[in-house]
């Protein structure tokens, strides 16, 4: 199995370069709303993270970095209209395709006879480009997970094919920290063991490999090793999942909008089980009793399909949301899903 994994580089701010080309060139920032007192950043170009601002950065701290940054509102529903151009236009070249999330897919390329996967990647690259105006890296191996991490090493706007027998070069120097999946707890139990790197992964005995992580350890032992099972999960390609109620009384506490809260997570959670997807962004939106709104979103760590933790989520934004002025409206919408798999989900 050969996959080609495609990863839009910076792509809401690459999205807004498109739509304000005046912006190309400068530093700028995607940030969610809430203002430059509460908002935080989305995504950043590379002129803004040379500065070191990055994403989930509090705006108000971007701004003390470079105070006259260019600072664009997130604008989802142009994000997903792009997106959708660009997994329409990727699908014309496999039959089997993941839509990882709103800016990345993985494609099955060793089924459809593409004996020249760089020409194939130039292809898909230019195609894109000319399709939406944006740039994007590419990766291609023989699994889902070792694709995704070249095109990772690849990055910005970087085409990179790794065969087989380049799998152990690749691999092995790198930080456990650069397996998707792997996060800095993981990583800091691996640690204390005296697995720092790949290579060290794939030397340590699988009972304390175990120990350190439980049923995780067989999938990340294998990838050391250069076993990468990791299959494209096909699903369909809802881009979110969104709810709205209308409350019976306007308020601006919380806690009185609570059960219509757990009932539109309960509606949102229902479709995501039937459509088999993980969830990474939640966004909460208010409508205000002077009809005015606002919405605010919030990526997490690792994909998810918990009632709690999307309740627990979509509560703390909408608890912010509401704090100011009373609402008549609330919201909840889920997005850049995953498709669930029977094993755990490295990324």
């Amino acid at each position: 199995m050969r996959i080609l994994f495609v990863d839009m580089d910076y792509f809401y701010a690459a999205c807004e370069e498109v739509r304000h080309p005046e912006l190309k060139g400068k530093p700028l920032l995607v940030s969610s709303p809430g203002g430059k007192s509460r908002g935080v950043v989305e995504s950043c170009n590379y002129e803004a993270r040379r500065l070191g601002i990055k994403s989930a950065m509090p705006v108000m701290d971007a701004l003390k970095i470079k105070p006259d940054i260019q600072c664009v509102q997130a604008d989802h529903d142009y994000y997903d209209e792009q997106s959708g151009r660009i997994m329409a236009f990727l699908k014309t070249f496999t039959t089997r395709m993941e839509v990882i999330s709103v800016d990345e897919a993985a494609l099955d390329i060793g089924s459809m006879g593409h004996d020249d996967e760089s020409m194939l990647a130039n292809k898909i690259k230019d195609g894109i480009f000319n399709e939406v105006g944006l740039p994007c890296t590419i990766g291609i191996s023989k699994g889902k997970i070792l694709a995704k991490m070249v095109c990772d090493s690849a990055k910005p706007n970087g085409i990179k094919i790794l065969e087989d027998d380049e799998i152990r070069g690749f691999l092995w120097s790198r930080s456990v920290e650069d397996i998707p999946g792997v996060g800095r707890k993981t990583a800091e139990r691996l640690g204390k063991r005296g697995i720092r790197t790949i290579g060290d992964l794939s030397r340590v005995n699988p009972v304390v490999l175990r120990d350190a992580v439980g049923s995780f350890s067989k999938e990340l032992h294998d990838l050391a090793s250069g076993i990468d099972n990791s299959v494209i999960i096909e699903h369909c390609e809802t881009l979110s999942i969104g709810r709205e109620r209308t409350l019976e009384n306007p308020t601006s506490d919380i806690d009185r909008a609570s059960d219509t809260l757990k009932a539109l997570v309960g509606e949102v959670m229902d479709d995501l089980d039937k459509h088999q997807f993980l969830l990474k962004t939640i966004t909460a939106k208010v409508k205000y009793t002077d009809f005015s709104d606002r919405i605010h979103s919030k990526s997490l760590s690792h994909p998810t399909d918990s009632r709690d933790v999307l309740l627990r989520e979509a509560t703390s934004l909408l608890k912010d949301l509401m704090s100011s002025k009373k609402a008549r409206k609330i919201g909840v919408r889920v997005s850049s899903f995953t498709g669930k798999s029977k094993q755990k989900k490295l990324f």
